[in-house]
């Protein structure tokens, strides 16, 4: 008795019309996250170094949270073009972990508010610590996937990973 065993072929053609709507969407994005990022990660050292109050910054931490929450639902609505669908999936992923960085650091601003808390207190540094974290190291990859994203072409491995950067610069 035989088996006939039939391989779906991945197909690498791309439609230059689709990735290149994709890129134009994700440009202005891309640029809004990094700017947020940087305005939140600023706000959470300010905060750890005791420069700003946790009364000065609540407006901004909240203005920064709605805006990138609603940057990540365009961003998970967005369709990738099918290659770069992984990469857009991860992308997304470390979207959503630097709105809970926002989310960590705003935290840490609420335990100040407890009665008998203070700013020098370990638990609210703490909250700030692991926030600030999460939004930088968040950012870090997404720069590198959105370098990715944009460099891309048809037929090349849509990978962001270590192992494909040395590849490329050939060592």
């Amino acid at each position: 008795m035989s088996v006939a065993m039939f391989r779906r072929r991945f197909s690498e053609h791309v439609d230059a019309g689709q990735l290149s709507s994709y890129r134009k969407a994700m440009g202005p994005r891309i640029e809004r996250i990094e700017a947020l990022c940087d305005t939140v990660s600023e706000i959470a050292d300010d905060l750890r170094r005791k420069i700003r109050e946790p009364d000065e910054i609540d407006e901004h931490l909240a203005k920064a949270e709605s805006e990138l929450d609603e940057i990540a639902l365009s961003v998970a609505e967005q369709l990738a073009p099918e290659p770069l669908r992984a990469l857009h999936a991860e992308f997304d992923a470390n979207l959503e972990r630097a709105l809970r960085g926002v989310v960590t650091i705003e935290r840490g601003c609420g335990l100040t508010r407890i009665p008998h808390a203070t700013i020098y207190d370990d638990e609210p540094q703490a909250y700030w610590k692991h926030g600030h974290l999460n939004v930088v190291h968040a950012q870090m990859r997404m720069r590198e996937i959105a370098e990715v994203l944009f460099a891309w072409k048809a037929g090349a491995p849509a990978e962001a990973s270590v192992t494909a950067r040395i590849h490329q610069i050939g060592a």
